[in-house]
């Protein structure tokens, strides 16, 4: 399945063997909806939406699970990840305590990262760009950041340190990827026939349209 969204407030789930609509999702108030993403177990759909809200869907009941605000989004794409902050044992490298987090950029450059189930603040990093940040994804320790900046910065998760950044040649970094294959601007670099297009009438925002976690 493949899910994407749209300025008319809509998010879709697509059969990706059929090019069927599976379930469409909407909010009572119905903002549009810049970027979407499964969560890694495929179960939920994390919604970042213009009115300056991240909402938890779960597609299968179709309601919204939990509301995450407190990040700047009105007027770009804006898009973020899962993720967990873990404590090792510096000795055994075995992990002591974990927490799943969801991580946003910010119209404002900043990174704001809220713990999945209370809904807390667990850490911002202000200015992480000069001026909007597009986007953010986590892999394990490592979390990259691309804005319009120029730049896409990487992070160590837990003490929010920056590590060596990257320049985009003069052009802002709106997308990456950290699982090991090329993206720009959320297009792979391969050539395919595609056997399905997924289409909304409105302008299409999610143009990161996101395969579930099980690959179906």
């Amino acid at each position: 399945m493949v899910v994407s969204c749209s300025t008319d407030g809509l998010i879709r789930i697509w059969d990706t063997s059929t090019g069927q609509c599976l379930r469409t999702l909407v909010h009572e108030d119905n903002p549009a909806v810049s970027s979407v993403c499964f969560s890694p177990n495929g179960r939920f759909v994390l919604a970042f939406s213009l009115d300056n809200c991240i909402r938890l869907w779960d597609y299968v009941s179709g309601s919204v699970k939990k509301t995450y605000q407190g990040h700047k989004n009105s007027d770009y794409s804006i898009g973020g990840s899962f993720g967990v902050l873990e404590d090792r044992d510096p000795e055994t490298n075995q992990i002591i305590t974990s927490q799943a987090f969801v991580a946003s950029a910010s119209e404002d450059g900043s990174i704001v990262m809220w713990d999945v189930v209370s809904k807390a603040v667990v850490q911002c990093i202000p200015r992480a760009h000069q001026g909007v940040c597009f986007w953010v994804d986590i892999h394990e320790d490592l979390m990259v950041s691309a804005g319009k900046d120029c730049t896409i910065r990487v992070w160590k998760n837990k003490a929010a340190k920056k590590t060596p950044s990257y320049a985009s040649n003069g052009r802002p970094a709106v997308n990456g990827s950290l699982n090991g294959a090329p993206d720009v601007n959320g297009h792979s670099p391969v050539e395919a026939e595609a056997p399905h297009q997924f289409g909304h009438q409105p302008k299409q925002l999610g143009e990161e349209a996101t395969v579930d976690a099980d690959m179906t």
